[in-house]
């Protein structure tokens, strides 16, 4: 261990890891499980559909300022009783949808359920570089990543079940039960990491963040995790009106459906770990960005032929997913192993852009007129521009940069 890595017994050390990954899927599902619902509770609530779609933007904004308060808040108070709280807290506003089903409520839930995920997920990938080697962040990370991609594969099965059988509240009901047991782990597996504070102090906070942004591989990679991770919120967001209010199809087809893409994205994870012992990073990130913006531009020349094919639009989202899951595991191992001594404003930033770009995506999808297929595969396009010229632009210059000063 260096002397910025606390020490753990390997035991311990294995259980408060086991735990903060068991935490993942509970971040991928807080979008995914309440998607099939959406349809029903416009009719349920005598809402539009934009309206309505506002439930996930809301929660990816309170995501994203979670994210970036709580990042200073740890590196300065630590993470035991920060991630707790957050925990708390979320388990309290999940139920208040049970006491009142009103569009208002719901609004407000998400946001502050956004709050509180952004805060725990800060605070937890903040207590990877506590416990990691540098070496090690990157493999975290995707594995991380893995089970990260358990949400969309589990949530969105569950939510159309939940919906069919028992109404789109037992999704809130579903919320409040899994935190309160994964706060219970975190009670008896999870001690403080974090001894090495940094004053909760204007200039120290200004400070760290000018390094960090002054970074520009880092800032690259967060903004290619931003668009690739749009392309999943654009599919929850925009799907289920596609797939069940245009062509009909059930909650529980559209369920199956998304789990099919949740696995596609759990299966580029575990290819991404395949490919970064055997290949170097940065090539694998040019090559899968060229792809993406490949694969969207032949599959938007395809839906001008078969605008309302099931089929076509499965195939290309299953490749926007698998995308997904290559590239943002690997640039979030990468960019958290940049800034290893201020790991928590680097992680508050890094998902502030990240979600911020997902839920300006989300909302400007619930004022834009997206009903149709090749309409979301523009989307797509747009998403995989970004992606491209990021890589392009950003991160290459960057490494290009590094390997110039070594020499």
């Amino acid at each position: 261990m260096t002397n910025n890595t606390l020490s753990l017994a390997p035991g311990q050390q294995k259980r408060l890891l086991a735990v903060l990954l068991l935490l993942m899927p509970l971040f991928g599902m807080a979008v995914d499980l309440i998607a099939p619902s959406l349809p029903a509770m416009a009719v349920a609530l005598g809402q539009s559909d934009g309206a309505v779609k506002n439930l996930i933007s809301l929660y990816l904004l309170g995501y994203a300022l979670g994210n970036f308060f709580s990042g200073f808040l740890t590196d300065a108070w630590g993470r035991r009783k920060l991630l707790l709280g957050g925990m708390a807290g979320f388990v309290l506003i999940s139920l208040l949808p049970l006491c009142w089903p009103t569009l208002p409520v719901l609004l407000a839930t998400r946001l502050i359920q956004g709050l509180m995920v952004g805060t725990i997920s800060v605070v937890a990938r903040s207590i990877f570089p506590d416990v990691l080697e540098s070496h090690e962040l990157v493999k975290i990370g995707v594995l991380s990543g893995s089970m990260f991609g358990l949400g969309p594969i589990i949530g969105p099965v569950l939510g159309g079940y939940l919906q069919v059988y028992a109404g789109w509240q037992a999704c809130f009901v579903f919320f409040a039960v899994s935190m309160t047991l994964m706060w219970l782990l975190v009670v008896f597996l999870v001690p403080e990491t974090h001894f090495r504070r940094h004053p909760l102090a204007l200039p120290t906070i200004r400070r760290n963040l000018a390094e960090v942004i002054r970074h520009r591989q880092f800032m690259g990679m967060v903004i290619l995790m931003g668009a690739i991770y749009s392309m999943s919120i654009a599919f929850n967001t925009v799907g289920p009106f596609i797939i069940q209010s245009a062509w009909h199809y059930s909650p529980i087809m559209f369920g199956h459906i998304a789990f099919g893409l949740g696995c596609v994205f759990m299966l580029a994870t575990f290819v991404c770990r395949y490919m970064v012992k055997r290949f170097p990073v940065a090539r694998v990130q040019h090559v899968m960005t060229s792809l993406l913006l490949a694969v969207v531009l032949v599959g938007l020349g395809f839906s001008q032929f078969w605008p309302e094919s099931l089929p076509l639009l499965c195939g290309i989202s299953a490749l926007m997913f698998f995308g997904q899951g290559m590239l943002f595991p690997m640039s979030m191992g990468r960019g958290l192993s940049l800034f290893r001594h201020i790991a928590g404003t680097a992680t508050a930033l890094m998902f502030l852009i990240n979600i911020l770009i997902t839920s300006v995506t989300s909302f400007l999808l619930s004022l834009l007129s997206v009903h149709s297929a090749p309409a979301l595969l523009v989307v797509y396009l747009i998403l995989a521009l970004i992606c491209f010229f990021a890589n392009r632009l950003l991160i290459q210059p960057g490494e290009q940069a590094l390997v110039q000063k070594a020499a």
